[in-house]
């Protein structure tokens, strides 16, 4: 038949380019690779989660080590001889006159700083109808001085915060004149928040929310089992284990890696590539019937915002708070850290005695943070579940101890007499017990496996086309 030579030698091409396909395909889709090849075939990446990246510029951003510490007290905390101390000097110092010229060139704080650390140490040592009054005069000569704005916002905040630290108790108790007064400090916690919104990473914000929050409870204290401080419902049924961090798990990466390359090629902003991110960070709070409480958190916001709030509230605030325990539980639920939150359960069991003033609110309370528990249990492997009480008390005594050793610490060296502004007071407490914060764990890496080869169908072309350009060689060769 005339022509059927170049018709075979066209089938003989073809199949061996549909030979190189397959054989592309099964390529470019291999996960088996002898090691000489699998080092270049394959691609093994760490990308920053999306809460990695700060709200605000230059701002903190949160870790789950930092909630596990705060639940455990792992961090270093000033105990009374410090502001005892502290609220000495600093009196001697306000008390020695200073003409304008050395007040310039003197060292020390500025005269408003230091009457924000004494309200501070008075605050800590429980004397808080004092500290009310320094901060009021403090305020009281600024505003005759004509400052305004954020020039004000360290007045606003702490005297709102010991107005709350001072009348609470006594608000939750029904005293009329304690609650009047709580509602002043909230409104000077909202005129600090005007001012500098992002002022310690949005403290100021959560602390009103949470303020809103117990004033709700002490109207009607059926709100304390219906809600936690964020509006996380406490009747709301989750399974940890299909929880994340973040939206859309699998995709991340791809959008990680696409908001690296705009902030190579379009010189994309650090804080225009954050926002980006930010956009898939796992949300929570003012869940279903949390906007009849008519607070300033109307919808559900990123995790990490109500997480860095209350550890910043827990550490540098009040301390220890059923309410902010319970907050953490509830969050770290509904971000799939189990261990966390069987922990901020535990931590709320044991400060429960807060509500010692509502037993029927107190036995519930506890209820709930066991069911919570025991949903994490159920999860676990038995020699899981076993282990949890153990380490969670272990872990405890341990930051308690440690903070116990810091305020004998710093009792014995102040009552040696030495200065606590020395840069070194503290070098020999951290050369005998080493640092105590945790180191960020496996919960914050976000570790992507894949290859260079993204698609099976590129590889299969290249493939087909170089079996076929081999084999139309070889078929010419062979006939020559």
């Amino acid at each position: 038949m005339p022509g059927g030579g170049n018709v075979g030698v066209g089938c003989k091409i073809i199949l061996t380019a549909g030979v190189g396909f397959v054989v592309g395909c099964i390529f470019a889709g291999c996960n088996a690779l002898p090691p000489s090849l699998s080092a270049w075939y394959s691609t093994r990446r760490e990308f920053p989660l999306p809460h990695h990246f700060p709200k605000y510029p230059e701002g903190i951003s949160l870790r789950f080590a930092m909630v596990h510490d705060v639940l455990h007290e792992r961090y270093a905390r000033h105990g009374k001889p410090y502001y005892t101390e502290r609220n000495r000097s600093v009196r001697q110092e306000l008390a020695t006159p200073k003409t304008p010229a050395q007040a310039y060139a003197s060292k020390s704080k500025p005269e408003f700083a230091l009457r924000d650390d004494l309200g501070a140490g008075l605050d800590f040592l429980g004397q808080h109808d004092e500290a009310i009054a320094v901060l009021r005069d403090k305020l009281t000569r600024q505003q005759r001085l004509g400052k305004t704005g954020r020039d004000l916002y360290t007045s606003y905040a702490n005297l709102g915060t010991f107005l709350i630290h001072g009348n609470f108790r006594k608000a939750t108790d029904g005293d009329a004149a304690a609650r009047e007064r709580l509602r002043e400090g909230l409104s000077f916690i909202r005129k600090a928040i005007d001012v500098n919104p992002e002022a310690h990473f949005g403290r100021e914000i959560w602390q009103a929310v949470a303020v809103e929050f117990a004033l709700a409870g002490m109207n009607n204290p059926e709100v304390l089992l219906k809600f936690d401080l964020g509006g996380d419902r406490l009747d709301a049924p989750i399974d940890p284990r299909e929880k994340r961090s973040l939206e859309s798990a699998p995709a991340w990466p791809h959008f990680a890696a696409v908001l690296e390359q705009d902030a190579r090629d379009r010189g994309l902003q650090p804080q225009e590539q954050g926002r980006q991110a930010r956009l898939s960070i796992t949300k929570v709070g003012a869940e279903e019937g949390w906007q009849d409480l008519h607070t300033s958190l109307s919808e559900p916001v990123a995790f990490d915002e109500p997480c860095l709030g209350i550890v910043g509230m827990w550490r540098l605030g009040g301390g220890a708070n059923p309410h902010f325990a319970l907050a953490l539980g509830e969050i770290m639920l509904r971000v799939g850290q189990r261990y966390i939150a069987w922990c901020a359960f535990a931590r709320a069991c044991l400060l429960s005695e807060r509500f010692s003033r509502l037993p029927r609110i107190r036995e519930e309370f506890v209820k709930h943070c066991r069911n919570r528990q025991e949903l994490i249990e159920r999860k676990l492997p038995e020699k899981d579940r076993q282990a949890l009480q153990p380490r969670f008390a272990a872990e405890l005594k341990y930051g308690q101890d440690y903070q116990q050793a810091y305020d004998r610490y710093e009792a014995e060296r102040i009552a040696a007499g030495l200065s606590i502004d020395d840069p070194h007071f503290y070098d020999d407490f951290h050369a005998q017990h080493g640092a105590i914060a945790s180191p960020s764990g496996e919960a914050d890496r976000f570790v992507s496996e894949g290859d260079r080869l993204r698609m099976p169908l590129p590889a299969g072309m290249l493939f087909a086309g170089v079996f076929a350009l081999a084999a139309a060689v070889v078929i010419r060769l062979t006939r020559r």
